[in-house]
């Protein structure tokens, strides 16, 4: 009987959604979700049940946690437990070539470790990135060939050529969980600089690490910074560093935030004409002055949008997926700002 109940607690375990809204197209999901309302006290009874009937203590503390796992999963994203999300990302637009599969660890979640979620905003964009090769002059020659023949292997000769090959640098504000910057590695086959806050860095380092051998196999390597946007210049390890292309999703969520953010990108993104900033932000009625004031900022420090749009993804903030649209746009220098010359944060 133990047993049986220890398997119908993680016959109940909910995953989290991928953002395609696939999830809760699986039946058998579905069913272990439990639209009644007498699920929640199924658990609730078992968690405050002496279980005096079960003699062996570390049986009991464990069905005592997982039924509490199965109740927090139910109480909407913020209760819920760490956890592991497995993105299948494109690293190409041909589509002959399979996607790659990044796991990512995502901690439970805290009013100020936003950043320990991975918003639906950055898989979109990372899905994107092989999309927007076109724009970026910088990596257009790097991102993966058109047939599988082509890809970089970890090991292969083909590897060890590339590594000669100066690499583009590439630098993600706001990382997260790391999502957008390890699909760019793959991508471009490149060398991506991964930053956020000291309190989300310690998972965003275990996330590259995990996902290090994956980037590797296709030509790309992955390094974790701390940054802090209110304190600038850094006096660290990205001290004197600029990079070809800069990317951010959804990095905006007070009203410092969009001169915070510009400032960064003009003092990291180095002054030349292929040189690219590339951002996706969700449309939330709530933080749109933020986004409008960004793109002024944006125009007033002599970065020219390019190219922009819109899509539609999902996200799971709350309880079950919910539709998200997001915005997402590319800059470049303009063509009047000399090369070689610095745009510090004013």
């Amino acid at each position: 009987m133990v047993m049986t109940l220890l398997e119908t607690l993680d016959a109940l375990a909910i995953k989290l959604s991928t953002f395609d809204g696939a999830v809760d197209d699986d039946e058998s999901h579905k069913r272990r979700v439990g639209a009644t309302d007498g699920l929640p006290r199924y658990l609730t009874s078992i968690v405050s049940n002496a279980l005096d009937w079960i003699e062996d203590e570390p049986t009991r503390e464990r069905i005592w946690e997982t039924a509490s796992e199965r109740l927090s999963e139910r109480s909407g994203r913020t209760a819920m437990p760490s956890a592991d999300r497995t993105f299948y990302v494109p690293i190409s637009v041909e589509p002959s070539l399979a996607k790659i599969p990044i796991v990512l660890r995502e901690p439970s979640l805290t009013a100020d470790n936003l950043g320990h979620k991975t918003w639906g905003a950055s898989y979109m964009l990372a899905k994107r990135l092989p999309l927007l090769l076109q724009h970026l002059p910088s990596l257009e020659s790097r991102g993966p060939r058109d047939g599988a023949q082509h890809l970089v292997v970890q090991k292969s000769r083909n590897a060890q050529d590339e590594a000669s090959i100066l690499s583009p640098r590439v630098l993600e504000l706001g990382a997260g969980t790391g999502l957008v910057g390890i699909a760019a590695a793959a991508t471009f086959r490149a060398n991506v600089d991964l930053t956020d806050l000291s309190d989300i860095c310690e998972n965003l380092a275990y996330n590259a690490h995990r996902n290090q051998e994956l980037t590797k196999a296709y030509g790309g390597s992955l390094t974790t910074f701390a940054l802090d946007w209110s304190d600038l210049p850094c006096s660290g390890f990205l001290r004197g560093k600029q990079y070809d292309l800069i990317m951010a999703a959804d990095p905006l969520y007070s009203p410092e935030h969009p001169i915070m953010l510009a400032n960064t990108i003009a003092l990291y993104l180095i002054t030349k004409s292929s040189s690219r900033v590339v951002v996706e932000l969700p449309l939330r009625e709530a933080y749109q002055p933020e986004v409008n004031q960004f793109r002024d900022i944006m125009e007033r420090k002599r970065l020219t949008l390019i190219a922009e749009g819109e899509e539609v993804g999902y996200d799971d903030w709350g309880n079950g997926s919910q539709e998200v649209r997001c915005w997402w746009g590319i800059w470049a220098w303009e063509n009047s700002l000399p090369e070689g010359c610095t745009n510090h944060p004013n």
